[in-house]
C-alpha cells in the first residue's frame, strides 16, 4: 500500500513498539472504506494523552491481538516518563 497517499501515517509523535507486530487491518482514520485495507502500520503508541484516548480504545474495537501487549508498553512508557519528571 502506497503510505505517502494516505491521511494521518506521517504523524511524529507515533512510538513503534514492535519490528514484528502489526495493527489489524483497517481504513479508518487513514482512508475511507472503499479498497485495500491498512495492513503495514506497525504496532505503535503516541506521546500525545489526548491521541492515547484515542487509540486504546480504537484498537480494543479493532479486537488487536497484541491490545494487551500494546497496553503493557504504554503503562512502561508512562513509568518512564513519569521517572523523568520526579528526578
Amino acid at each position: 500500500m502506497n503510505n505517502h497517499k494516505l491521511w494521518f501515517m506521517g504523524i511524529t509523535d507515533k512510538i513503534k513498539i514492535s519490528d514484528d507486530i502489526c495493527c489489524p487491518p483497517h481504513y479508518f482514520p487513514h482512508k475511507l472504506p472503499f479498497g485495500d485495507k491498512i495492513t503495514n502500520e506497525a504496532c505503535h503508541l503516541h506521546k500525545s494523552k489526548w491521541r492515547m484516548l484515542h487509540h486504546l480504545p480504537y484498537c480494543k474495537i479493532l479486537r488487536c491481538k497484541n491490545y494487551k501487549f500494546m497496553v503493557e508498553k504504554y503503562n512502561e512508557m508512562k513509568k518512564e516518563l513519569w521517572l523523568l519528571f520526579v528526578f
